[in-house]
C-alpha cells in the first residue's frame, strides 16, 4: 500500500476538500412572493419571504457552525396589501383592506377587500374565510399573529400603504376645509366638478345619482327658460308647480337647516303623479318615472337607510296602494308612519350592539316627494307633510313633454350643477344665515295667519320660501332680470300658500275626533248600536232610525212600534228647564262598538279612550265634566252611571 494511503483517517478526512454550496435563488423580487424553488431570503424585521412563503426569523443558540437563527414557516403563500379603503356612510367610517397573493407553487390568490376589522383580529381566520381552502396557515394563535405583523411590515417596504375614501353619500361635505357637494360623479366645489372625489351610492337605481359639470353662460341661461316652465305645468292648479319647483330648490339646503318634512303627490292612477316626480328628480341625475330610487313595497330599512344616503338632495318613494288586503294595507301604513315621524323628529330607529353599545342609526336627510293613490293616518302624520292632489286632467300633456325632453338632454341637471357652484362658496355664511331667514318667515306666517292648519305648518311653510330666496338670488346672478327675480317669487310664495290652505281639508279628515263622530253617528245609523231615552228606555221621538231604532210593525193602537239594534251605548236626555237635549254615552261600550265598526270597514281607530275623551274635553264637545275627569254621574233607571255627556244636536244632525 502506498504512503498516501498509509495517512491517519482523521487527517483523510480533515484534509478532504468541502463540496460548492447551490446559488441562491432571489425570492422576494415580486410584489407577491417567488416561485417556490429558491433558498434566498428576504428580510423584513423579524420576517421573511423563503420558499415563495412567509417565514418567522427566530434566534437560537449558536452552533459551531451556524448563525445563530432558524426560520419558521407561518403559511404557503405570501400576499400584500394593495390599498387601504375607507368608507364614509355618514354614520360611522368603516375601512377595507385590498389584499392580493401567490401561493408558493405561483398559484395566483385573486384580489379581496378584507375588512379592517377582521384582518386584525386575532380571533378571525380572513385567509381561509376570502380565499378558500386554496392557501394554508400552520397552526397555532401565534402563528396568525405573526402572518398578520408580516404582512403588514411587508406591504409597507417601499412606503405607507395607499390609503383612499369612498363617500357613501351625497350631499355636502367638508373636506380640506373645503366645501364639496358629493355625487355619483365626483364632487362640485366652488370650481365646478371635480373627479378627485370617490363616491358609492350602492346599486341599483341610487347609481343614477350623478350630477354633470355645471352649465354657464347662454347654456344656463336657457336650461332656467325651460327649467320654469314647470311653474305652468299644471294650468288650473298653479300651485303645484310652485311647490315642486320650491322643493327642488330647498333640497340642497338640507346642510343648513334640516328638512322634517315631506311632500305628498296624491291621486287616481292615471293623474301623471310619478311623472311630475320625476321630474323634479332630474334635476339630481338621470332619472324619469321608471327610475327611481325607492318604492314603497322596499322593506323599512331599505326606505330610512337609501333617505340618508340621499343627503341634500330629492328623494322619491313612489306608489303608496294599500288595497291588496287588509292585513297588507295595514303593513303599508304603518311602514309610511315609520317612515314620516322618524322624518319630522330627524331620527333612526336606534338599536344596540351585543356589548349594549348604541349603533347609529340611518334617519331621512333628503327632501322627499311621496307618490300614491292613497294617503297615510293620522291627522300627526299629515302635520309632517305636504299634500298636493292630482285630477287626471290637471297636468299639461304638452308641456309635460317639453319638460320630459329638457330632462332627459340633462338641463336639469346641469341647472342644479351651476347652482350647486354658486352656493359652494357661500356655505358658512348661509349656515348662518338660513336658519334665521326660516325663523323670520314661520313668524311672519304665523302672525299673518298663514298655514293655520297645523302648528308645524308654519315652519314647513317657513322653509320651502327661504329656499325660494335662495334660488332666486341665484338666478339673479346666473343673469335673469331682478323683475322677473321677483315676479318668480311672488308667484311661488302665492301658491305655497294656496297649498297650505288646502292641507286643512286633509286635517279634518284625519282628526280623531270628527273621525270618531262620524263613525258614532253611522254605527247608529247602520243599527250596529242604539241609544234610548233616559226615562222609558225606548226610542226618541225624533229620528228612531238615527238613534239605532227600526220599526217592526204597529201596536194596538195603531202606533208605530220599533226594535233596537245593536248594544245600547248610551242614553237621551229630553230638553228640560231650557236646557237642550243631551247624549249620555257609557265610555266603554261607545268605544268598543266605534271601534269594531271602524274595523268592520277596513279601517281602524288607534286612539285610546282615555286619550279621545281628553281631546273631546279640551275641544269643548264634552258639555259637563267633573275635576280631573271627563265623565260625570248621572241616574238612569233607577242606577247611577259616569257618562260623557254632549250635545243630541251634535249627533243627530250632524
Amino acid at each position: 500500500m502506498g504512503s498516501e494511503t498509509n495517512k491517519p483517517l482523521l487527517k483523510i478526512v480533515k484534509d478532504a476538500t468541502k463540496p460548492a454550496s447551490k446559488k441562491p435563488g432571489n425570492t422576494g423580487g415580486n410584489g407577491s412572493g417567488g416561485s417556490g424553488s429558491s433558498t434566498k431570503l428576504l428580510k423584513f424585521g423579524d420576517y421573511a419571504i423563503k420558499n415563495g412563503a412567509f417565514h418567522q426569523i427566530k434566534a437560537v443558540r449558536a452552533g459551531p457552525e451556524g448563525d445563530g437563527f432558524v426560520e419558521f414557516p407561518l403559511c404557503d403563500f405570501t400576499c400584500k396589501i394593495v390599498e387601504e379603503i375607507v368608507q364614509d356612510t355618514g354614520l360611522e367610517d368603516s375601512s377595507f383592506l385590498r389584499i392580493e397573493g401567490r401561493r408558493a407553487d405561483n398559484v395566483p390568490l385573486p384580489l379581496v377587500d378584507v375588512p379592517a376589522k377582521n384582518f386584525y383580529s386575532s380571533q378571525g381566520n380572513w385567509v381561509n374565510e376570502f380565499w378558500g381552502a386554496a392557501p394554508f396557515i400552520y397552526p397555532g394563535a401565534a402563528k396568525k399573529d405573526n402572518l398578520r405583523a408580516a404582512i403588514h411590515l411587508y406591504s409597507r417596504l417601499n412606503g405607507d400603504v395607499p390609503r383612499r375614501v369612498i363617500y357613501k353619500f351625497s350631499g355636502w361635505k367638508k373636506i380640506n376645509d373645503l366645501w364639496h357637494y358629493l355625487t355619483g360623479s365626483g364632487a362640485i366645489t366652488a370650481a365646478g366638478l371635480v373627479d378627485t372625489v370617490e363616491t358609492d351610492l350602492g346599486s341599483g337605481h341610487m347609481t343614477r345619482y350623478a350630477l354633470p359639470a355645471p352649465l354657464a353662460g347662454d347654456e344656463l341661461k336657457a336650461a332656467i327658460n325651460e327649467a320654469l316652465q314647470l311653474m305652468t305645468i299644471c294650468p288650473n292648479k298653479p300651485h303645484i308647480g310652485a311647490v315642486l319647483l320650491a322643493a327642488v330648490a330647498r333640497a340642497p339646503l338640507g346642510e343648513h337647516h334640516p328638512i322634517d318634512f315631506c311632500l305628498w303627490i296624491h291621486g287616481l292612477t292615471g293623474s301623471r303623479k310619478s311623472e311630475l316626480a320625476a321630474l323634479c328628480l332630474a334635476f339630481f341625475g338621470d332619472f324619469n318615472a321608471r327610475r327611481f330610487p325607492a318604492n314603497w313595497s322596499d322593506t323599512d330599512n331599505a326606505l330610512e337607510s337609501k333617505a340618508f344616503q340621499c343627503k341634500d338632495s330629492l328623494y322619491i318613494v313612489d306608489d303608496f296602494k294599500p288595497s291588496v288586503n287588509q292585513a297588507e294595507a295595514a303593513k303599508l301604513h304603518s311602514k309610511a308612519e315609520r317612515f314620516i315621524r322618524n322624518t319630522g323628529n330627524q331620527a333612526g330607529r336606534n338599536r344596540l350592539s351585543s356589548s349594549l353599545q348604541a349603533i347609529p342609526a340611518p334617519y331621512n336627510r333628503s327632501m322627499t316627494i311621496a307618490t300614491g293613490e292613497d294617503l297615510p293616518k293620522g291627522q300627526s302624520l299629515l302635520g309632517r307633510l305636504l299634500v298636493l292632489e292630482l285630477a287626471r286632467n290637471d297636468v299639461d300633456n304638452n308641456q309635460l313633454t317639453l319638460c320630459q325632453q329638457s330632462a332627459a338632454a340633462g338641463k336639469f341637471a346641469g341647472l342644479m350643477s351651476a347652482y350647486i357652484q354658486w352656493l359652494a362658496p357661500r356655505m358658512d355664511q348661509l349656515k348662518q344665515d338660513f336658519p334665521k331667514f326660516v325663523q323670520q318667515y314661520r313668524d311672519k306666517a304665523t302672525q299673518d295667519g298663514l298655514a293655520t292648519s297645523h302648528p308645524r305648518a308654519p315652519e314647513l311653510y317657513a322653509n320651502m320660501v327661504a329656499g325660494c330666496e335662495t334660488f332666486t338670488d341665484f338666478l339673479q346672478d346666473a343673469g335673469i332680470s331682478s323683475e322677473r327675480a321677483n315676479v318668480l317669487t311672488a308667484d311661488i310664495e302665492t301658491g305655497l300658500k294656496y297649498a297650505f290652505s288646502e292641507q286643512g281639508a286633509y286635517q279634518k279628515d284625519q282628526d280623531e275626533i270628527e273621525r270618531f263622530l262620524q263613525l258614532l253617528r253611522a254605527s247608529l245609523s247602520s243599527g250596529n248600536g242604539h241609544i234610548a231615552t233616559a226615562t222609558k228606555q225606548g226610542p226618541p221621538i225624533t229620528r228612531p232610525y238615527s238613534w239605532g231604532w227600526r220599526g217592526f210593525g204597529k201596536d194596538l193602537n195603531g202606533d208605530d212600534e220599533y226594535r233596537p239594534m245593536g248594544d245600547s251605548i248610551g242614553w237621551y236626555a229630553e230638553p228640560k228647564d231650557a236646557r237642550p237635549a243631551e247624549v249620555w254615552l257609557e265610555p266603554n261600550t261607545t268605544f268598543k262598538v266605534v271601534q269594531e265598526f271602524a274595523r268592520r270597514q277596513g279601517d281602524s281607530f288607534l286612539i285610546s279612550p282615555a286619550s279621545l275623551w281628553r281631546r273631546m274635553s279640551e275641544r269643548g264637545i264634552l258639555l259637563r265634566a267633573e275635576a280631573n275627569q271627563t265623565t260625570v254621574k248621572r241616574v238612569v233607571a233607577g242606577r247611577s252611571v259616569r257618562v260623557l255627556t254632549l250635545s243630541a244636536d251634535l249627533i243627530e244632525s250632524g
